[in-house]
């Protein structure tokens, strides 16, 4: 953000303080309300509720579709915390819309969007009281927007694509009716007034299990932000059908599996082990994954050549 923005929205963020704009208390009780549009995060979506459920005081989860056992978890977890989960449907191939409606599902001033594959870390220095703790003591009648990033996992757990700072996006703000999602190219983006003002808070609260997923997800999410982006969806109207003809450009084949194969292999040519030097030990919700993980990338020497999903999927 340029100096010349930042200082606009210093300014004008002084607007509800002098009473010249609505305070946040206008519109929404305090509390924090976790939302999370989510889709087939079958192998996450409970750990993740888990690790957030203890600082908040509303999660709304909106399942946009999902074909694997996320439904049937999200219906055992709701029937165990019955006051402050609640679930909804939204069947519709938009996700922009889909995120938009959970948004509107909130209840409470502070919301945190929280995707399904998200795990807060829950002890430590930078356990996720600690995130909630600061977002607490800023002032209450003013609006603020924070830019978090995560500690992102790919391939398995014990791996990521190396990258020299962590990506962050805003992902914590306060609640106002005029905060709305657009769809802008590839993704969905927060449309914020400009009487917010920015954080940037770059501790590190949580991991994200981004390539820690079924080899069928990572291949369609390698195509998904191209199809979101389509003006015209006539001649594909879903992401399925839109998969099926990319394969055919992209890797040369039909076969969904061979594709797959091929999209792991590309994915690890940019993987390296997991960094605990640099992000500290995973977090404790985590420690069956790692002694007894679903995924794990194959080794020929030193060359990564699949992923035993793969492999369990051509065997049978």
């Amino acid at each position: 953000m340029s100096k010349v923005r930042q200082l606009a929205r210093a300014v004008l963020s002084i607007l509800p303080k002098l009473r010249l704009i609505d305070r946040p208390d206008v519109h929404r009780p305090e509390g924090l309300s976790v939302m999370m549009t989510v889709k087939d995060e079958e192998d996450w979506i409970e750990k993740s509720i888990r690790s957030i459920a203890p600082v908040a005081d509303d999660i709304v989860v909106v399942d946009n579709g999902s074909d694997d056992a996320t439904p049937a978890i999200l219906k055992k977890l709701t029937k165990e915390m019955p006051e402050t989960l609640r679930t909804f449907q939204f069947d519709r191939e938009d996700y922009c819309a889909a995120v938009n409606y959970t948004l509107a599902r909130t209840r409470f001033k502070w919301i945190l969007r929280w995707p399904g594959d998200f795990i807060a870390r829950t002890t430590g220095d930078l356990n996720i009281d600690h995130l909630v703790d600061r977002i607490a003591h800023l002032d209450p009648v003013r609006y603020y927007c924070i830019w978090l990033g995560p500690i992102s996992l790919d391939g398995d757990v014990f791996h990521q694509i190396p990258q020299a700072e962590v990506e962050r996006e805003p992902l914590g703000f306060v609640y106002s009716p005029d905060l709305h999602y657009e769809q802008v190219g590839r993704f969905e983006v927060l449309q914020i007034p400009w009487f917010y003002k920015r954080l940037d808070w770059r501790e590190l609260y949580f991991f994200h299990m981004r390539y820690v997923k079924p080899a069928r997800r990572i291949l369609y999410r390698f195509f998904w932000t191209e199809w979101m982006s389509l003006t015209d969806k006539s001649s594909f109207p879903t992401l399925d059908s839109y998969v099926h003809h990319r394969i055919q450009d992209v890797y040369g084949t039909a076969d969904l599996y061979e594709a797959m194969t091929r999209r792991i292999q590309d994915l690890a040519k940019d993987l390296v082990p997991y960094d605990k030097q640099r992000y500290g030990d995973y977090p404790e919700i985590l420690r069956e994954d790692l002694e007894r993980p679903k995924y794990r990338l194959i080794y020929e020497g030193d060359r990564i050549v699949g992923r035993s999903d793969i492999q369990e999927l051509r065997g049978r």
